[in-house]
């Protein structure tokens, strides 16, 4: 009896097991994620390639998100000498579902925030300290900033339907002659008033 091949990698997929949130709230490990969904099938020598991290701390976090169920075996390629295990992401985009009713949930999403800003905020340094960086013009291709704004529930529906469309032209990104790759992070937050102190 042979195993069965992993299935395909979908566009999207929401991960909703508070396990894998868990194993999710790395910076590596959401570096691994974004890597894999911009070149499909690799190997942890590319994934290295493409990080600039060691290939040997790569491999405990790979193995984590293997068991999670977020990337596939997908089988070994011969590399000179000696052969490499390849691996497939489940999905192109990886999402969790958001539930402020539940303190794991939660605590979770604060987390992975962090690690996030901190995963943006390394590739940030690595593009910047390299030439061909442009922050302005329609040749942009590098850009941080922030910025707090005043909308009403028209506005802010307009401005969602803005992020929804950066998602779907994330989600139908796909490599190709004369393309660059980019990163891409987005953060939206209400302005909560801090309490005076009494």
């Amino acid at each position: 009896m042979t195993d069965q091949p992993p299935p395909e990698t979908i566009p999207f997929f929401v991960v909703e097991d508070t396990q894998a949130m868990k194993a999710l709230a790395n910076p590596v490990r959401w570096e691994i994620l974004d890597t894999m969904g911009a070149l499909g099938e690799c190997s942890a020598a590319d994934i290295a390639q493409y990080t600039a991290r060691a290939r040997t701390s790569l491999y405990p976090h790979i193995q984590d998100l293997v068991s999670c169920g977020l990337i596939y075996e997908t089988g070994t390629r011969l590399m000179g000498k000696r052969y490499e295990q390849l691996y497939r992401p489940k999905a192109v985009m990886i999402g969790t579902r958001f539930n402020q009713d539940d303190p794991e949930n939660l605590d979770y999403h604060t987390t992975f925030a962090n690690a996030l800003a901190r995963l943006m905020a390394r590739k940030h340094e690595r593009a910047a300290n390299e030439p061909g960086a442009n922050p302005r013009t329609d040749q942009r291709n590098h850009h941080c900033g922030g910025h707090s704004v005043w909308v009403d529930k028209e506005q802010l529906a307009k401005l969602n339907e803005m992020i929804e469309d950066i998602w779907k032209f994330c989600e139908s990104s796909h490599p190709g002659e004369d393309k660059q790759l980019m990163h891409v992070g987005l953060f939206l937050s209400r302005h909560i008033p801090k309490s005076k102190e009494k």
